[in-house]
């Protein structure tokens, strides 16, 4: 008898030793990512994240063949995967979801060969060893059997997605809408990665029969009226610059000098607001989304809204101005596909859209990228001097029509490399805390604003009486969020690595705004067009608490966006077909 038990025994110990240690390193793991900026802890998702994984776990051994590395090659592909969302989040400061995996290719195409070249091995090879160890006949029964569990979870988030949702509210922890880190210390990562993809799911379903309400359109058309009956139309530039970090707000850095050039710090040095942005450290789309449309950018139905935009009209600022009277144009210093730039900016009213004619063969343009040696990507100086030429020959042509000058840069992206012959390094960083990157950035920031005190000025020359807005789509990532709590960014708390600089110029004068959010922007525009008239009949009162009563107010001008933009065979009534792509 004992001779016949023992093989089982045996076989239990080695079984329960596997999975505990499994279990205890996830554990272990989660915990201390979660001391270095990553999402939270594992632990206390033990309704449904600690019991998926195991099966998965289960599962994937399984598929292997039997030998000494099979446990830890089966847990390969779990572990990658909880990398993945913790390095996201540390470097973009939101959960990954599964709508979020198809952005990642547009993402990487803005690092380096070698960062490339590294993160494809880290990936790559221990995949590539779970694939060589598969065993394809011998326990296939067993193996299907087994996944059965896992098809039918995917099939009722697919298929079923509000069972789904009805299900996981009841049977786990709280879900925290407005907090995507919260509910994933509640539910785990992949528990909320299917809640998030349920919802999405089941919004889209909701969505198809979404009307936007008549007294929503009725105020559009008075907007609109607003405006036209405006006699002498301001135009208005709104330039939005890629991760224009001011390191004079980061308290634990020494720099050999101010790092903001001298004639910045004269025009503009003392009127920076902040605005805060939907993301942090990537996502620019994003950014341009809240700036343009005046809705937060809530990931409902993409982890990118620009990505589901059709070109159909959607009641955006720029449509608005261009139902008005303005002429809408969009200089995008990228690529054309970057984030379904072309189809977001026909379906938000852009009347002309300009790229670098690096980027776009057969499009008419203005502009050219210019010499990006050393650097990737174009200078905000050769942007803004081309832009400059282009809008004063502009206004000299046709004074009498407005324009919406709306410019997105792309220098200081990382990894913040400069041209040494063209911007050599004139700021240092002194004391203990050293980073190459934060002192690339800096330098950069030295010779980007130089570059945006020339331009203002001349734009202020060429157009006196317009509104000038100067806004970060979000911070860089640095080394991660950790960097700016352990630099003291605007007291280190977590919201603040969201919050960024904005400035303001309404008829040659700076002005200093109260801390906004970026989609609070475009109301900040219809005011200073109407001269005032928008804000008395709109609330304008703009808070940055981002409470749950805030966020839904919110979210019917988001799904009447949304509504619109993903929908190409219906235009919604009061827009036309005005809008064309430059081509």
């Amino acid at each position: 008898m004992i001779p016949t038990v023992r093989p089982y025994l045996s076989r239990l110990k080695a079984t329960i030793n596997r999975y505990t240690v499994f279990l205890l390193f996830l554990l272990g793991y989660t915990e201390i990512l979660q001391q270095r900026g990553g999402l939270p802890a594992l632990l206390p998702a033990w309704r449904f994240e600690i019991p998926l994984l195991l099966y998965l776990y289960f599962l994937l051994n399984q598929l292997l063949r039997k030998s000494h590395l099979q446990p830890l090659l089966a847990a390969a592909p779990l572990f990658l995967f909880y990398a993945v969302f913790d390095v996201y989040y540390i470097m973009f400061g939101r959960m990954l979801r599964i709508t979020e995996i198809t952005e990642l290719p547009e993402m990487l195409q803005v690092l380096s060969p070698l960062a490339l070249t590294l993160i494809g091995a880290l990936i790559a090879l221990p995949l590539l060893a779970f694939l060589a160890s598969l065993e394809f006949r011998p326990r296939r029964a067993t193996a299907v059997i087994a996944s059965l569990p896992l098809l039918v979870l995917f099939l009722t988030v697919e298929l079923a997605p509000a069972f789904f949702m009805t299900a996981f509210q009841k049977t786990q922890q709280e879900i925290v809408l407005y907090s995507d880190t919260a509910s994933a210390r509640n539910n785990g990562r992949l528990g909320m990665m299917l809640y998030n993809e349920a919802k999405r799911k089941s919004y889209h379903e909701k969505i198809a029969g979404h009307r936007m309400a008549p007294a929503t359109l009725v105020d559009f058309d008075n907007v609109i009226a607003g405006l036209k009956e405006q006699q002498k139309k301001r135009n208005i530039h709104l330039i939005v610059l890629e991760s224009f970090l001011d390191p004079g707000l980061l308290k634990g850095a020494m720099f050999s000098r101010n790092p903001a050039h001298p004639a910045f710090h004269k025009l503009l040095g003392k009127k920076g607001g902040f605005s805060i942005s939907p993301v942090f450290a990537g996502g620019t789309a994003q950014a341009e989304f809240e700036v343009l449309c005046g809705a937060p950018a809530l990931r409902e139905f993409s982890g990118i809204e620009f990505d589901v935009f059709t070109g159909s009209k959607a009641p955006c600022l720029p449509n608005i101005l261009s139902l008005a009277g303005y002429e809408t144009t969009a200089t995008n210093s990228y690529k054309p596909d970057f984030f379904n730039s072309t189809n977001a900016y026909t379906g938000i009213g852009f009347d002309k859209m300009y790229y670098p004619r690096e980027f776009a063969a057969g499009y008419d343009t203005y502009f050219s990228a210019g010499d990006v040696t050393d650097e990737d990507y174009m200078f905000d100086g050769v942007l803004f001097s081309q832009n400059l030429e282009f809008i004063t020959r502009r206004i000299k042509e046709n004074p009498t029509l407005p324009i919406f000058n709306y410019v997105i840069g792309m220098y200081g992206h990382t990894p913040h490399d400069l041209n040494l012959s063209k911007r050599p390094m004139v700021i240092k960083m002194l004391g203990n805390f050293q980073d190459e990157g934060l002192e690339k950035a800096a330098n950069q920031y030295y010779y980007r604003t130089e570059a945006i005190a020339a331009y203002v000025k001349g734009l202020i020359a060429a157009d006196p009486k317009s509104l000038i807005i100067l806004v970060s789509d979000h911070l860089p990532s640095l080394s991660g969020g950790q960097t700016y709590k352990d630099l003291n960014y605007l007291g280190g708390s977590v919201d603040a690595t969201f919050r960024n600089r904005i400035y303001i110029i309404e008829n040659g004068r700076p002005v200093r705004q109260n801390t906004i959010h970026h989609y609070d922007i475009p109301r900040i525009i219809l005011n200073y067009a109407t001269r005032g008239k928008y804000c008395q009949e709109h609330d304008c009162n703009f808070t940055t608490n981002d409470t749950l009563v805030a966020k839904n107010a919110s979210r019917d001008d988001y799904l009447d966006i949304m509504s619109q933009a993903m929908d190409a065979a219906s235009a919604i009534r009061m827009i036309g077909a005005k809008t064309q792509c430059v081509q």
